[in-house]
């Protein structure tokens, strides 16, 4: 998810200008939609039993949620010329137009990643015992899996497969 996040700052950058803005708004997207998605997992899966089965789908659709604005292409920047003109409102109407592409490319993906985390520790867990543990292994693994991806994708993949490689990389 990290590396999708370098990925979608450099394919937006252009069309969104490469600011700081951008960057800012592009996590705190992912930011609110993983938040939104967690906060919404006991109400998607009320009665559902966690299964290996139950992540994979997540999986596929968060890699469908990646694939869609990629598959959108220049739709995208399309959108982000016509909705350009909302800078007649000052800095909040194009931040207001920046965010509504931005919600587009990176809410969808979010929001499953946000449901997959408690999913994870339901699948590790057992029960009301040794809870903390449980999230603690998934913490750990979730922050590791952050470092390595943003490093190795930073610094290897993005150079060397480019974004948009990385982007169908990441779908995958």
């Amino acid at each position: 998810f990290f590396l999708m996040e370098l990925v979608w700052y450099r394919m937006l950058g252009p069309v969104l200008g490469g600011s700081p803005y951008t960057c800012g708004l592009i996590l705190s997207i992912a930011l609110v939609g993983i938040g939104l998605g967690g906060a919404a997992y006991p109400f998607i899966m009320r009665g559902v039993r966690p299964s290996a089965g139950l992540l994979a789908t997540t999986c596929l659709f968060e890699a469908l949620a990646m694939l869609v604005p990629y598959a959108l292409g220049d739709r995208i920047a399309l959108l982000s010329a016509q909705v350009r003109p909302l800078s007649a409102m000052g800095f909040y109407g194009l931040v207001g137009a920046w965010t509504l592409v931005t919600v587009i490319v990176v809410f969808p993906a979010a929001f499953i990643s946000g449901v997959q985390f408690p999913l994870l520790i339901a699948l590790l867990g057992k029960g009301a015992k040794g809870v903390g543990k449980q999230t603690g292994r998934v913490y750990a693994a979730n922050t590791a899996g952050a470092i390595f991806g943003s490093l190795a994708g930073g610094f290897g993949l993005l150079p060397w497969l480019s974004a948009i490689g990385c982007w169908l990389l990441s779908a995958a």
